[in-house]
Order: structure tokens, then sequence, then C-alpha cells
């Protein structure tokens, strides 16, 4: 029997609300090649029998014995996958009709590239509120992997499996969250990514969705985090103390900074990355400081509650070290410490 190219897996557990949308969603897409691998992960709802009711013969449904978590599915998704790609896509969320289509010919097409996602948006109640616009640069992406978990969304990632096999790659089980980070942290040490610059993907923002199950896990999420880093941090040839991880942290996540020192520790740790990188030549010098730059824009907004002082030194070590400031960044940031802003909202759309 011919072997499909690609291989969609889908985890479901308990989705029964939002699974016909799912399925829907690749069974409508215009590339019609692939295997939808199904894997019900010990559900206790009509979710199977939603599933089951299917005729398509190109689904093909796994039974767990128990509820085992989405590393463990992940993994074994990996080892069932028939395709020469394989790509993900959550219960409760939805693919537009050309996502597979234009991501299996951006992989044919561009054969150095070991796997590419795409920008996807986020929805509650029909409404679009949120989209994230990856990066298309490899050397970007690779650099911002150190600062940003969904560089490469996890559930818009498309992979050629050869690449996969070749290094030996796979979900660290023993992560309840942050495997997709860690996966394609590692993932990127050996090969490029890039993402499509067009919203592929739907995520959708309910009580059940696998996102909104750990976000507020932050202090595990960390921990799991530290073990991604302390690779990171070794390529650079840098020891890291336990408060440089908080600082590395603080830069990082969204949340609104308590004291400007936070902000003038940040901008002091950004300045440790770029020399261990300009001493170690892990990252492309170019690509790795216009990530710098973004990241230091980033923690302005985060100390915008400061007013000017944080303006003043945002532009003047922005100057300093030829970090570009964009026009428009510029003025959302002075409007923010004119306001003394201190939530850090997703934008709308």
């Amino acid at each position: 029997m011919k072997q499909p190219i690609l291989t969609v897996v889908m985890p479901v557990y308990n989705g029964e609300k939002y699974i016909n949308a799912a399925i829907d969603s690749v069974l409508n897409q215009t590339f019609t090649d692939f295997e939808l691998l199904i894997i019900n992960d010990a559900s206790i709802d009509q979710s199977l029998k939603i599933i089951s009711s299917y005729t398509d013969k190109r689904i093909r449904i796994l039974n767990n014995d128990k509820n085992r978590g989405i590393p463990y599915n992940r993994n074994l998704g990996l080892r069932e996958a028939k395709g020469e790609y394989l790509c993900w896509t959550d219960c409760d969320d939805t693919n537009l009709p050309q996502r597979f289509e234009k991501q299996v010919k951006f992989l044919q097409t561009n054969i150095k590239y070991g796997g590419c996602g795409t920008w996807l948006s986020r929805f509650k109640d029909d409404k679009v509120y949120y989209i994230t616009k990856a990066l298309e640069n490899p050397e970007e992406i690779k650099a911002s992997l150190l600062f940003r978990p969904a560089t490469v969304p996890n559930a818009t990632a498309m992979l050629r499996l050869s690449e996969i096999k070749k290094y030996n790659l796979w979900y660290n089980e023993q992560f309840p969250i942050s495997e997709d980070y860690d996966f394609i942290f590692r993932c990127s040490r050996y090969f490029d990514f890039s993402n499509l610059p067009e919203v592929l993907y739907q995520y959708r923002d309910s009580d059940t969705s696998i996102m909104k199950q750990f976000e507020a896990r932050e202090k595990k999420s960390f921990e799991i985090q530290k073990t991604i880093y302390k690779i990171a941090f070794a390529d650079l040839s840098i020891n890291p103390s336990e408060s440089d991880f908080w600082v590395h942290q603080s830069l990082c996540s969204q949340r609104i900074f308590k004291s400007f020192s936070e902000f003038t520790d940040c901008y002091d740790w950004i300045k440790k990355l770029e020399a261990a990188n300009r001493n170690n030549s892990i990252y492309d010098t170019k690509s790795f400081e216009k990530i710098l730059g973004d990241q230091f824009l980033f923690a302005a907004k985060k100390a915008s509650k400061f007013g000017m002082a944080t303006l003043n030194l945002y532009v003047r070590n922005s100057l300093r070290n030829n970090w570009k400031i964009g026009l428009e960044n510029f003025m959302k940031l002075t409007v923010r410490c004119i306001l003394k802003h201190d939530k850090f909202e997703f934008r709308r759309t």
C-alpha cells in the first residue's frame, strides 16, 4: 500500500466539545495525501464515539489504555507516523484549508529545512483577538529560541521525519509542560526552521485547551526551562548563577517589572549574552544582535510604568549598541511611558 506523504497527529483527551470542527478542518484540506492519526488518551467523555463515527479511510485511531499525557502522545505520534512529513493539530483547534498544501510545498522546495511553522491566530467565541507573527529567518529563529518558547509555534510545526530520525530527537516525557519548547530548541541545534508568514492555524482559547491548562504554572515551567537554558548557556561558555537564571526568566516572561533595577539587570544580562556570543560564535552575529534589540524593547515595555527613565535608558542604550529603533515601536513605547502603563496586554486585531 502506498504510504502517505504526510501524517497528521491529533492527541485527544476529553475533546468532545470541539473535536468535530478539528477533524473536519483536517479532512477538508486542499492537500489530500495524508493520514490522520488520532490518539485517544483514555478519554472519559464522548470523544471516542465521535471519532469512530467518521468513515474516512485516512483516519487511523490509537487508544491508550490509560491517560498518558501530551509528551507520551507526541512520541507515540513520531513512532507511528507513516508519512515523509509530520504535523500536529490539537483537538480543539482548527486548520485553514491550505495549511498542509503550503507547508508540504515549502519543505519539498526547500530541502535544507528540517521543519516549518506558520503564523497562528487565537480566537474565542469565533472572534480572533490575537495573531502570533512568527519569524521567517532561520538564524533569527535559532537566536530567538533562547528567549521565546513559541518562536516556532509547536501546534503549527511540520517536521521532516528523516531529520528527526537521523538525530534521534524525541519529546522529553519527564516534562509535563514545556516539552514542545525543549523539543524545538533541540531540533534547532541540528537543522533549520522557518515559518510561513501567514495565518494557517487557529488556536481556540478555551478552558479545555492544552495551553490554558498550563499557562498558570509559571514556577514549574521555569524549572523545566532552566534545563533548556543550561544547554544554551553552556554553548556560550556561560556558567550561570541562580540569580542569572531568574534575570533571564524575567527578561523572557510577560511579568511586569516591580522595580527599575529589574530592567537594568536585564540590560546587563543582554550585554553579557552578546559578549559571550562574540567570543563563541554560536549564533549568527547580525541575527543575534537583532534579537537582542527586540528583547530589550520587550523589556522596556514591561518597565514602562517607570516613565521617562525607562524611555531614556532604552533610547540611549539602543543607539549605543546600534539596535534598530523603529518609529512605530518608539512612539508606542513613548505613549506607554508617558502614561506609566503597567499592563502587558495582547494586541487586538
